[in-house]
Formats: structure tokens, C-alpha cells, sequence
């Protein structure tokens, strides 16, 4: 009778690198949508960018960071600080 061998250091593996890969997949999939969705912001007026609460300068200082960050959460970052400054000259005259 032979000895079957089993796989399992394969099968074990196996898991864990597709799950890397989806999550590489779908944060990549997250990441050019949000770039897609800065470019349309872009496409409004600046109107509807006050209505809003942002600035032309705004997008262009999110969109302008490095290629693998996300734009979306740096222009929250800026919208953040913009908030904090005002709210913060408001309390104080």
C-alpha cells in the first residue's frame, strides 16, 4: 500500500494568497474610482463646488498627492482642517 501524500501546505497557502489577491484587486478597483469620481468633481462649477464646501484648490491639492494615495481621504483631510481653522477663528474674534 503507498502512502498518499497530501497537499496541505499547498492548499493552506493557496487561501491566503487569493484573499491577498482580492483584497490587492478590489483596493486598487477603490483607488481609481475615487480618482474617477475627484475628476467629476472637477467638472462642476464653482457654484456648486461653494454649495458644496469645496474649492477648485482643494481638488487639485488632493489630486496632486503620490499616484497610490487616495485623493478622496486627503480632500477630507483638507475640508477638515479648512473646518477646524474657521470653527476656530468663529470662537475667537
Amino acid at each position: 500500500m503507498r502512502a498518499e501524500r497530501t497537499a496541505f501546505p499547498i492548499t493552506a497557502a493557496r487561501p491566503g494568497f487569493v484573499l491577498r489577491l482580492v483584497r490587492t484587486a478590489s483596493q486598487i478597483w477603490r483607488l481609481w474610482s475615487n480618482r474617477r469620481a475627484l475628476r467629476r468633481l472637477n467638472d462642476l462649477t464653482d457654484w456648486e463646488l461653494v454649495d458644496i464646501g469645496l474649492t477648485r484648490e482643494d481638488i487639485a491639492l488632493a489630486y496632486d498627492g503620490p499616484i497610490l494615495d487616495d485623493p478622496t481621504r486627503r480632500l477630507e483631510q483638507i475640508v477638515r482642517v479648512r473646518k477646524r481653522n474657521e470653527g476656530g477663528s468663529r470662537r475667537h474674534p
